[in-house]
């Protein structure tokens, strides 16, 4: 089914929505039942399905067991289609199933004794104890059992690439807050947010996420955006210096371009900061210099662990040769 067959079928389909939910749940129901059979009608499928979840949510606050159970069964399988469908650019489509699954992960019924994450890395989970612990108190922290992470970060990064920003930020903000200090996650939304131009919040993320970066790929990542959204709010000797310490830690030729642009705009040079200078600076700003104090803790804390096991490995194999 082409595109424009669904939108024309999809725009019949919301003339005869007039509001009330009973109707158009009813009305929803009626055409998934006229298309359900149809071999090529997956793309239009998806979107009747994904309308109809919205609805139902909207009226009943939860999903019908009956229908959740259903969804549930073929989420894996939904989510590792949509994956292929992106791999061969049909992004309509694909959006189509990852939104259902969206509202799929909104719908699953968690249990309130507990905090639910996903976390992308065991660093993760640890640093994420180590700043949230005060809110949680003495709940316990257990893994979603839909692992929803994969399925957010892919949902945003789609809409951004579809150049459809604003809408990623629903599944964006979803995905950190399944794990807050995954610095790769809040690049992501980071990125959102430069491209609506919502610089402030941009800012305030890419500052989050450098209290929680471990890797100088990531630490040259979060002072390269730094220095973007001060470029772009005219601050432009303190964009210049953040884009110097990121270079700092990973060479890049958009920092240098950027750099390049603002010599040209503003008449400063580079060659002005000094990484003590710069030291002075983030110091004024409260902007940290490297790995933060908490997540290089719970680095140490994992190589330790690591050398310990590899010590009792090397003395286990050494045991079994001699015997």
């Amino acid at each position: 089914m082409e595109d424009a067959e669904i939108r024309k079928i999809m725009d019949q389909i919301n003339s005869e929505l007039n509001g009330d939910p009973d109707h158009d749940i009813e009305v929803l129901n009626n055409w998934g039942e006229r298309y359900r059979n149809e071999p090529d009608a997956e793309q239009l499928m998806d979107q009747i399905s994904h309308r109809l979840v919205e609805l139902i949510m909207e009226e009943e606050g939860d999903l019908p067991q009956e229908i959740f159970e259903n969804m549930l069964s073929t989420a894996d399988e939904d989510y590792e289609q949509a994956c292929l469908l992106i791999e061969h650019h049909k992004y309509e489509e694909a959006l189509g199933k990852l939104l259902v699954l969206t509202e799929l992960i909104r719908a699953y019924p968690l249990p309130h004794d507990a905090v639910w994450m996903d976390f992308n890395s065991y660093l993760d989970s640890l640093v994420y104890q180590d700043y949230y612990s005060e809110f949680n108190g003495d709940k316990e922290i257990r893994r979603h059992p839909m692992r929803p992470a994969r399925i957010l970060f892919t949902c945003g990064s789609l809409l951004i690439e579809m150049g459809r920003s604003e809408e990623a930020l629903d599944p964006l903000k979803m995905l950190v807050s399944f794990d807050p200090v995954c610095p790769k996650y809040l690049f992501e939304l980071g990125e959102a947010y430069k491209r609506m131009g919502e610089l402030r919040d941009a800012l305030e993320n890419a500052v989050w996420a450098l209290s929680c970066a471990s890797t100088n790929d990531e630490l040259a990542r979060c002072y390269r955006d730094i220095g973007y959204c001060l470029s772009e709010i005219g601050e432009y000797e303190d964009a210049m210096m953040f884009y110097m310490l990121s270079l700092h830690y990973k060479p890049s030729k958009q920092a240098d371009m950027e750099i390049a642009w603002i010599q040209k705009k503003t008449g400063i040079k580079p060659n002005v900061f000094d990484i003590q200078k710069i030291m002075e600076r983030c110091k004024e700003l409260d902007i940290p210099v490297g790995v933060s104090e908490t997540v290089q803790s719970n680095i140490d804390f994992l190589k330790l662990i690591s050398g310990n096991v590899e010590t009792e490995n090397q003395k286990n194999d050494d045991e079994e040769k001699t015997e």
